[in-house]
């Protein structure tokens, strides 16, 4: 039943049989017979076929939950049985905002890295939606969100402060600034990621609550380019200082606080599933990330 089982959740994934077949490098006969198998062992169909390819049945739906939660168990079994060997081995997947690859992800995976030399990760970049709905659907192993709205299925493992400042060249008249307030920016030019980010949801917010207007020159789905929004003196950004550390350190960018309670009181959190354990390996990185964090709020 293994064979069928794993043919199944492809075509289940694929909604059809002959791209499953493609990609499993078999005949499409072949699929079929596996599903046919299954079919007759639960008396049942589980898949419709249909001319734009198959959908499934509810009681497809059932094999497919068990097929999923299984593979997970399995998961969890590896990750144990990874423990017993003293991390020598194991897989991370992490879902994180981009903000945090400026700096001090890298720098907890390095130092990961270096003591666990056999552990492998998996870094997949999305805006703070994303990010949740990956540890939601249980995609990886954990998630780092910015300023996400809570959710029951979901645990915070972290909470690091990361206030959002007016960020521009050291050449912009309002690089001097000690604080600012939004509506002295109102006028200015300013890039904003787009409505799938956590900065961009918190500043919008912000927004209304104080009945401003601001005058949006960029709208991305990248915090690079906001960066290069701002290195390139074309106006200011909203970022947390993990977003431009390097920018921070070298004086390419300027970052001011802004007088706003609810942006000088923004976080990233790192997250996973609730009701699901981290294998050793996952909660070994967190360790790692935290102390990474504190050490940089420090020297901030």
């Amino acid at each position: 039943m293994e064979t069928a089982f794993f043919q199944f959740e492809t075509v289940a994934e694929l909604g059809s049989i002959r791209k499953a077949s493609e990609k499993l490098h078999i005949s499409p006969s072949s699929v079929s017979r596996q599903i046919q198998k299954l079919e007759y062992a639960y008396g049942t169909e589980l898949l419709v076929r249909q001319s734009q390819g198959v959908r499934l049945t509810p009681a497809g739906e059932l094999v497919l939950r068990f097929v999923k939660g299984r593979n997970k168990e399995l998961q969890r079994l590896r990750a144990e049985i990874d423990a017993l060997k003293n991390l020598e081995s194991g897989h991370v997947i992490i879902y994180t905002v981009e903000g945090m690859i400026g700096g001090l992800l890298p720098r907890a995976l390095a130092r990961f890295g270096r003591d666990h030399p056999n552990i492998t990760y998996q870094v997949l970049v999305a805006g703070t939606d994303g990010v949740m709905r990956a540890v939601a659907e249980e995609r990886c192993d954990i998630g780092i969100s910015f300023q996400p709205f809570p959710r029951e299925e979901i645990d915070t493992l972290v909470s690091l402060r990361q206030p959002v400042m007016a960020v521009m060249s050291r050449h912009h008249p309002l690089a001097g600034r000690r604080e600012l307030n939004l509506t002295e920016v109102r006028h200015q030019p300013v890039g904003l990621p787009d409505q799938s980010f956590g900065i961009r949801q918190l500043v919008d917010h912000v927004v209304r609550s104080e009945q401003l207007a601001l005058k949006i020159r960029l709208e991305t789905n990248s915090i690079d380019m906001m960066r290069q929004f701002a290195l390139q003196d074309m106006g200011i950004v909203f970022l947390p200082a993990f977003s431009f550390e390097r920018e921070l350190e070298s004086g390419e960018l300027i970052g001011v606080p802004i007088t706003s309670s609810t942006l000088s009181q923004s976080t990233t959190q790192v997250c996973k599933r609730a009701e699901i354990e981290l294998s050793p390996a996952a909660g070994r990185l967190v360790e790692y990330i935290r102390k990474v964090a504190d050490e940089f709020v420090g020297v901030a």
